[in-house]
C-alpha cells in the first residue's frame, strides 16, 4: 500500500479470542516484519465475499440468490461436528471447487451422500461459501483503504451506509483511533475523489479520514476477520 516503503495490510483469522498485546512487535515466522498497527474487528458491515460490482440486473441477482442453500432459520447455534463432518469440511477447505462426485469418491461416499453432507453443513452455518472477486477484472482496478474516525453515535449509521455502497468492497468497525475501515474499488482516481467528496462528504459523524492506495497481494485460501497492519 502507499504511504511508505514495504507497508502491508493483512487479515488474520484465528481460533478463539486473540489477545493482541500493544504494540505488537513482530509476526511469528517473519523476523523482518514489524507490526505498526493492529485492530480487532468489532462489527463487520460487509466482507469481500459479500461484495459484487453492479454487473447483474435485479432479476438476475434475485434468481441467483434463490438458488443458494438457505441456512436454518434463527440465529446460528453450536453444531457439534462428527468425524465425518470434519473430513468433509477439511476436504472442502483444501479444494472448495471439488465436485460432489469427486468429493464422494475421495471420502468413500456416494455423490448423493456427499451432497447431503455439504448441504447440512451449509444449513447449520458450519460452512460458509466465499467467492472473492478481483475488482480489476470487473473494471475497477483502483483500490484504496479508507480509515475513518467516526463519533460513536454514528458508527452504525456510517457502517450501514457504506456497506450499501457498490464502491465499498469491505467495511468493518474496529478498535483504534480510526474505528471504521473500508476498502473502496473504483474505475480510476477521479472516481476515488468522487467517493471521498460525494459519499463520505455526505455522511454525518465522520471526524477524520485517511486514504491509502492498495496493491492487492493474492494468497491462496485467504480469509478476512481481524485486519492487522
Amino acid at each position: 500500500m502507499s504511504g511508505g516503503a514495504g507497508l502491508l495490510w493483512y487479515h488474520l483469522l484465528v481460533e478463539g479470542r486473540p489477545r493482541l498485546t500493544s504494540p505488537l512487535e513482530e509476526i511469528p515466522g517473519l523476523p523482518d516484519a514489524t507490526v505498526l498497527d493492529a485492530h480487532i474487528t468489532l462489527r463487520p458491515f460487509r466482507t469481500e465475499a459479500e461484495w459484487h460490482a453492479p454487473v447483474l440486473t435485479t432479476e438476475e441477482e434475485k434468481r441467483l440468490r434463490a438458488s443458494l442453500v438457505q441456512p436454518l432459520p434463527g440465529p446460528a447455534r453450536r453444531h457439534d461436528l462428527t468425524p465425518t463432518d470434519r473430513r468433509v469440511a477439511e476436504a472442502l477447505t483444501r479444494n472448495a471447487r471439488i465436485s460432489l462426485t469427486d468429493l464422494g469418491r475421495e471420502l468413500g461416499f456416494s455423490t448423493a451422500t456427499a451432497g447431503r453432507r455439504v448441504a447440512s453443513l451449509l444449513e447449520h452455518r458450519v460452512l460458509r461459501l466465499r467467492t472473492v472477486v478481483d475488482p480489476a477484472a470487473l473494471g475497477r482496478p483502483v483500490t484504496a483503504r479508507v480509515r475513518l474516525k467516526v463519533h460513536p453515535a454514528g458508527l452504525e449509521t456510517v457502517g450501514t451506509a457504506l456497506s450499501a455502497c457498490p464502491d465499498v468492497r469491505f467495511c468493518a468497525a474496529v478498535t483504534g483511533r480510526h474505528n471504521i475501515l473500508a476498502d473502496v474499488c473504483v474505475e480510476d482516481e477521479t472516481g476515488l475523489y468522487g467517493f471521498i467528496v460525494g459519499t463520505l462528504g455526505a455522511l454525518p459523524h465522520i471526524l477524520d479520514c485517511d486514504t491509502e492506495m492498495l496493491t492487492p497481494v493474492s494468497a491462496p485460501g485467504s480469509t478476512a476477520s481481524d485486519p492487522l497492519r
